[in-house]
């Protein structure tokens, strides 16, 4: 009987593709949606966990759920956990969360969601999203990317990620410095993570480096590069003075550089920036930012997963991973950055604390 896996080997893709197209995602691309179903026909390809857990007592499977679609840092972090899942012979589905309607339907323990072996969520916050703060299910589960005292969780801390922008942020006298962020219209589809950036960078600028937190700006610009672009086109500051940006994204870095440059404002001839993430494109454009550990994040995830899952660790799960600051010269040579090379999502396709 022919697996996810031979489907997606058939179809030339990953296997978080052929579950998304199982599952309808709306953002698979239509030229894969194509191979993955012509793939499925050539090879009567049909899921059938409770087959599975009939002869195994195991479906074999892990759901994966998370309201943050197409980005790099996702795509990322399921390719690390689709291959440590793979290697131990698992296969993943993908449940897509993005509204308030689905989350009704993942409240009800008999869904599918909970019929396979355990749960990997990604980016959202249980306690803001269940009464009782945890998922309806007695399945293993773990959260990713999400710091929650009550839930098993593996987190990067980016409390101590917004300490490190704070400690080489350069300040400018008598300037302020801008926080650049985006917003999430629902708080029960948002991890908390640009919060705690920006906490951890204010109590270092404040605390540490005695810089007056009035003159510490934040400022909701959009969550993609579209937005921080159209941002960058209109911002006006007083030109007298050289500033400073913490962007909480690399996309809203890298649209605001774009947009700053059609008034001729550069940096860091005119200002000084520093991002978050370390995207593929940062390095190319020389853009300073703080880089998490996204593959380890995913395969420590899934390893501690694959421990509950076989009874090989009872022991309550709160793991951190370190970020770490990447120098660079915020902009040592300039591409041109498209909304569509980028690869980015509409923004309701993105979940982010509102700030």
């Amino acid at each position: 009987m022919p697996s996810i896996k031979d489907v997606a080997k058939l179809a030339n893709v990953s296997v978080g593709t052929v579950s998304k197209v199982l599952n309808n995602d709306p953002t698979v691309k239509p030229k894969n949606r194509e191979k993955v179903l012509k793939a499925i026909k050539q090879l009567n390809y049909v899921p059938n966990i409770h087959a599975k857990s009939l002869s195994s007592g195991k479906t074999k499977m892990i759901s994966i759920v998370s309201s943050t679609l197409g980005d790099e840092f996702h795509e990322r972090l399921g390719s690390s956990i689709d291959q440590i899942l793979s290697e131990n012979g698992y296969d993943s589905i993908f449940f897509p969360l993005l509204s308030r309607e689905r989350l009704k339907r993942f409240s009800n323990p008999s869904h599918f969601l909970y019929q396979t072996d355990g749960l990997i969520v990604s980016s959202l916050s249980l306690t803001k999203m269940f009464e009782d703060k945890t998922l309806p299910t007695s399945k293993p589960y773990i959260l990713v990317d999400t710091r929650d005292a009550l839930n098993d969780c593996v987190f990067i801390d980016n409390y101590y990620g917004g300490k490190l922008v704070g400690q080489n942020i350069k300040l400018y006298e008598n300037s302020k410095v801008y926080i650049l962020g985006g917003y999430e219209p629902d708080e029960a589809f948002s991890s908390g993570v640009f919060s705690e950036r920006i906490i951890g960078f204010i109590d270092e600028l404040v605390n540490n480096r005695g810089f007056n937190k009035n003159n510490i700006v934040i400022m909701e610009v959009g969550l993609s590069w579209k937005e921080s672009y159209e941002f960058g086109k209109r911002f006006t500051p007083n030109q007298k003075h050289k500033f400073s940006i913490f962007a909480l994204s690399d996309i809203i870095a890298f649209g605001f550089i774009e947009g700053m440059k059609t008034q001729g404002i550069k940096a860091p001839d005119n200002y000084s920036i520093i991002g978050y993430d370390d995207l593929s494109y940062s390095e190319d454009i020389g853009l300073s930012t703080v880089k998490q550990p996204i593959e380890e994040l995913g395969k420590l995830s899934a390893e501690l997963l694959l421990k509950k899952i076989n009874n090989k660790f009872e022991d309550k799960i709160h793991k951190s991973l370190m970020p770490k600051f990447i120098e660079r010269n915020t902009i040592k040579k300039y591409l041109k950055l498209t909304y569509v090379s980028l690869g980015l999502q509409k923004k309701e396709e993105l979940a982010w604390k509102r700030i």
